[in-house]
């Protein structure tokens, strides 16, 4: 009887194993997914969330059907105004006039010739002759002869230069469904103006109103070519995420941006200005060691030789505010100094801590011997705009006191001693107690917090890229490389004209071109870091 029961129940039990087995399979994805409600998620959750949206994306760009699409074409920006007719003023003749040369005739009178006896001997007269007579043809000498006024202006309309640019503008604006079809128009009106701000504000752009380089790349760039660089992003960052710390600053270059990612869960992302295109901003795997507060700005090399030393050599001062000069590590006037026959290496320019200071109240000391750290600024206009490669190859942040509060908390400094550390006006380096990683990378489309997906075209022609295979220490090749900084070699000295005065360069011979060597001592530590801007 209980064999049969036994033989009976097997069935039943095996059904019962296998739809566990099965549930259990079936749970195995989601206790894969990131955890983040649990608190859980590490950075490479993040990432791949972010490769997971994007590629999403762009798939559904590949599936969209080929359309014809308008370009608008390279150009100068297009702003309200432009385009249609404009009035232009023939040109007319020009007629003689005895008005003084920056003076004009008296309102209501017709401009006057005076009609002077030739050099020769004129003929007499005839007798029978009428003096002043207007259809002889003649004038009596010394008598004045009055000139008609030039006729009117002629003013015609033309079309102008930037009518076709706008005309496609319309065109492009129609096509995304910006502009009705009744609305096209040749002149950049009030409707063109609207319609550009809602295409920038659905791109994610600054809403000017205007379309500049940036605003026009996104017009022209067809699906296909956004989802090429979508799909050249998620490439990178899937190179990128097995190394992704949990905790860790991103310095993206083509979105010009700066996210920070803390305990794998994202904190914020804000604007950034990185290097121009002739002083790109390397791709560095780094990490943030230090936090100055009110930082010294010393001069990199290439700043110096590139852009202070002329100056130095055309007007005598450095065109820094609050700047000490030194040379040969002692203070000098810069107005005493023949720089014709000062090299490069010689000087040493320091701006002092201020709100006029180029770094602004904050630097976060990096540790690559490139010179490249994050900083303030203390001209934000720049963060305003939609590009925004325009230091020297360090990056700038919009918002460098709230970064600093973040990175600052573990070292027990808060906002309140943050603020009486600015106020006293004196330089601070705080040490973090762990140093927070930064990863510069090259990613061309990124994700917003809504899931917005953004694309953003390259900002450098040439992208460094690492052909040795990355070890466990090092950043992926894809994602970002150490970069070799730029070399700039000292320009020739030009000679002295041999009349001009040669004061001796020697600042310790003369206390008139030399002070005391105070701040002589400022190359240690953090504050004396020649670094680029």
């Amino acid at each position: 009887m209980l064999t049969t029961i036994r033989t009976c129940a097997r069935p039943a039990l095996g059904a019962r194993v296998a739809a566990c087995l099965l549930a259990g399979l079936l749970a195995l994805p989601a206790q894969a997914a990131p955890s983040t409600a649990s608190g859980t998620s590490t950075g490479r959750d993040v990432v791949g969330t972010w490769i997971a949206r994007i590629d999403q994306r762009a798939a559904e760009l590949e599936a969209m059907p080929r359309v014809q699409q308008t370009r608008v074409g390279y150009g100068s920006v297009l702003k309200k105004g432009d385009g249609g007719m404009v009035d232009v003023v023939a040109p007319g003749p020009v007629r003689p006039s005895d008005v003084p040369e920056g003076t004009a005739p008296a309102a209501g009178t017709a401009p006057t010739v005076v009609v002077t006896p030739p050099a020769e001997p004129i003929p007499q007269a005839d007798p029978s002759a009428t003096p002043g007579n207007a259809l002889s043809g003649t004038a009596t000498p010394g008598t004045v002869v009055e000139v008609l006024p030039p006729p009117p202006a002629l003013t015609i309309q033309v079309r102008a230069r930037a009518a076709d640019r706008v005309g496609r503008l319309s065109t492009r604006l129609i096509e995304l469904g910006f502009l009705n079809q009744e609305q096209w128009t040749e002149t950049f009106d009030d409707n063109l103006e609207v319609a550009v701000r809602a295409f920038q504000l659905s791109e994610g752009l600054m809403q000017d109103g205007k379309v500049g380089e940036v605003t026009r790349q996104a017009l022209d760039r067809t699906p296909k070519e956004a989802a090429k660089l979508m799909r050249g992003a998620t490439a990178s960052m899937r190179a990128f995420q097995a190394s992704v710390p949990d905790t860790v600053i991103l310095v993206n270059l083509p979105s010009q941006t700066v996210t920070y990612i803390e305990r794998g869960k994202l904190n914020f992302t804000m604007r950034a200005v990185v290097g121009r295109p002739s002083r790109q901003t390397p791709l560095l795997q780094d990490r943030v060691t230090s936090v100055t507060i009110n930082p010294t700005w010393t001069v990199p090399p290439t700043v110096l030789v590139e852009d202070k030393l002329p100056v130095l050599r055309k007007k005598g001062n450095t065109g820094i505010k609050d700047a000490v000069v030194y040379l040969d590590g002692v203070e000098v006037v810069p107005e005493s100094i023949n720089w014709w026959q000062v090299t490069p290496e010689r000087i040493r320019i320091v701006q002092k801590p201020g709100d006029d200071n180029a770094l602004g109240r904050f630097r976060f000391n990096l540790t690559n011997g490139d010179g490249i750290f994050l900083h303030g600024t203390n001209d934000p206009r720049l963060f305003e705009r939609d590009l925004r490669a325009a230091s020297s190859g360090c990056v700038r942040l919009a918002d460098a006191r709230m970064v600093a509060e973040t990175l600052l908390r573990p070292a027990k400094l808060d906002s309140a001693a943050i603020e009486r550390q600015l106020d006293s006006g004196k330089t601070k380096t705080v040490s973090l107690p762990n140093a927070v990683p930064v990863r510069f990378v090259y990613w061309t489309s990124t994700v917003e917090t809504d899931g917005t997906v953004r694309v953003h075209p390259g900002i450098y022609d040439d992208v460094p890229t690492s052909s040795s295979t990355p070890s466990a220490t090092q950043a992926p090749a894809a994602a970002g490389t150490v970069s070799a900084p730029r070399r700039v070699e000292p320009k020739p000295v030009r000679p002295t004209p041999a009349a001009a005065p040669q004061p001796a360069p020697a600042p310790a011979q003369s206390s008139s071109t030399a002070t005391p060597a105070r701040a002589a001592d400022t190359r240690n530590g953090a504050e004396a870091v020649r670094t680029a801007m």
